[in-house]
């Protein structure tokens, strides 16, 4: 059973430094699961909120085995013990990110009543936090207003929906599970009852549809409650108009563990697991360059009908622009389409006033030419001087 704690004593711990690895800065609250401190971590000097609570022997284990289930647990609005440390006297350490804000129920007491678009934001992080933990078979087991925390958090934009004006804020479930701490029981038709509770006493506008809701979830006989979570925000969704769709449990998906070097016995099948996935790369390896050989055929093949077509372009760029192109006897335009060959084909380029070009070409690529012609005048010109040459070396 959890030992209740004097005031004095717990004050007392303020700037102390618990198992080598927590300051206590400030007592933030102390009740029935022991007191809550916000502390530094001496190594890497993040903030947390550390709880130190005297627990039975009997009760530890229960306890530290549904704190190390929800720590593997990912939601955004669940919020997990990231250490526990077992300290003098029977004395339990546990460390839970320190959140900047507030609870639901101081909210309500400085605000008043949630909205109902905000009830629902409440209501929608909340059942999925709670739908996790049942996933595996977990229950927070005391939730009350106090247990739904209002955290602010930074972002671009400016306000969110629930921020009133100070910031965004995030709906955070906190406290889980500590209910093992003193020995109790609870059951997942118990969380659901607690949040429709929640729900009706917070927000100042539910209408009736969602009332009905609410009466369903609190229903003294359990097996007229909703069957899950889920069917809760489904039915509370469905009773606002809106079209829902069913989460996946994504809560389920574990982690891989496998045997450790430190552990006794554990080095054979660790051995073992290693062989084996170096035989499964190689095969996977071997299958991968097999795979990645294609043949010189379905090369072959591949290349011509891809990178070749049955036409080739050729742009002649002339000077002068009114040069007329023939090739192969027949009059045509730029740019040539001709058909694909290796074939060397007859071109004439001739044009007014200038000399004409006789020339080749073969179709086997697209490419461009460029072709100038020379004036006809510059070559007339040019045929005297040539002679009075030829005479001179005579």
């Amino acid at each position: 059973m959890t030992q209740p704690m004097s005031s004095g004593n717990m004050q007392a711990l303020v700037g102390t430094t618990q198992g080598n690895t927590y300051t206590l800065d400030r007592l933030l609250h102390e009740g029935r699961h022991g007191a809550l401190f916000e502390a530094k971590q001496i190594r890497l000097g993040y903030r947390c909120a550390v709880r130190l609570l005297t627990i039975d022997p009997a009760q530890r284990k229960p306890l530290l085995a549904a704190l190390s289930q929800q720590a593997q647990l990912h939601h955004p609005a669940l919020i997990a013990a990231i250490d526990t440390m077992l300290l003098s006297e029977d004395r339990l350490l546990i460390a839970t990110p320190l959140l900047t804000g507030q609870d639901l129920a101081a909210r309500v007491a400085g605000q008043g009543k949630l909205s109902l678009s905000e009830g629902l934001l409440v209501l929608r992080a909340v059942a999925g936090a709670l739908y996790a933990l049942h996933q595996r078979g977990l229950c927070h087991g005391g939730l009350q207003a106090r247990n739904v925390f209002l955290a602010r958090f930074e972002d671009v934009t400016v306000d969110g929906a629930l921020g009133g004006g100070q910031g965004n804020q995030r709906v955070c479930l906190i406290d889980g599970g500590l209910y093992l701490a003193s020995g109790g029981s609870a059951a997942a038709a118990d969380d659901q009852a607690a949040l429709a509770k929640i729900i009706a006493d917070t927000v100042s506008d539910v209408p009736p549809s969602l009332q009905s809701v609410l009466a369903q979830a609190q229903h003294p006989s359990v097996n007229q409650r909703f069957q899950s979570m889920q069917a809760l925000w489904l039915a509370a969704e469905t009773s606002q108009g809106r079209k829902t769709a069913g989460a996946q449990p994504t809560a389920l998906v574990g982690a891989l563990r496998l045997p450790t070097v430190e552990t006794k016995g554990s080095r054979w099948p660790l051995l073992a697991v290693a062989i084996s996935f170096l035989i499964l790369a190689g095969v996977i390896a071997a299958v991968g360059l097999k795979r990645s050989q294609p043949s010189p055929e379905a090369v072959r093949l591949v290349s011509k009908s891809a990178t070749e077509s049955e036409q080739v372009t050729i742009q002649l760029e002339l000077s002068p622009d009114s040069a007329r192109i023939t090739v192969d006897g027949k009059v045509a335009k730029t740019p040539l389409q001709l058909p694909r060959s290796d074939k060397s084909l007859p071109l004439l380029i001739e044009a007014d006033g200038y000399l004409s070009v006789h020339s080749k070409i073969v179709p086997d690529r697209d490419r461009s030419l460029h072709i100038t012609l020379a004036p006809a005048a510059a070559a007339e010109a040019a045929e005297p001087s040539k002679r009075r040459s030829k005479s001179r070396k005579k």
